[in-house]
């Protein structure tokens, strides 16, 4: 029976590693952020600032969400109207944005002055993704980081 109380001490040590678990999966978030805020056309900056990742227990596990509020956010990741759907690629394969099919009107503020009303006709934009890109060129390395770490824990708490 040693060795079954040897490994049962064991398995009650390992179940001691979420805090590790936790910090891991908040270094995996932390990592698409950045390379997300890397990856993001910048104007005036508001939407790379926007970009955050949460991390939060949920029920059997722990999650890390990279997300942003900005709002445009979307229209930058997919991209709008006719030049959007001609354009897109690089966008989540699950994801199935619907674009405007004709061009708009819409004011351009800066060109509006006296003589010129600012209106123009609008055909959108191509997709610009940053979002998903982040995290699916990483996974592979994310997967590593995640497994080698979870090893290194699993050996610190069973003393080998």
């Amino acid at each position: 029976m040693d060795g079954v109380d040897e490994l049962l001490r064991r398995l009650e040590d390992v179940s001691g590693i979420a805090p590790e678990l936790y910090r891991l999966m908040d270094q995996c978030g932390t990592f698409i952020r950045d390379d997300a805020r890397l990856r993001v056309p910048v104007d005036i900056g508001d939407l790379r600032k926007s970009i955050q990742n949460t991390i939060r227990e949920i029920e059997g596990g722990i999650e890390t969400i990279v997300h942003t509020n900005s709002d445009h956010a979307a229209f930058v990741e997919f991209g709008t109207g006719p030049v959007g759907a001609a354009n897109h690629q690089g966008i989540s394969p699950l994801a199935q944005p619907v674009y405007a099919r004709e061009k708009w009107r819409g004011v351009i503020p800066f060109l509006k002055n006296g003589k010129d009303s600012g209106i123009r006709f609008i055909a959108g934009q191509p997709a610009q993704p940053y979002l998903y890109p982040a995290l699916k060129e990483n996974e592979q390395q994310l997967e590593q980081f995640l497994v080698d770490g979870i090893r290194e824990a699993i050996r610190r708490k069973t003393d080998g």
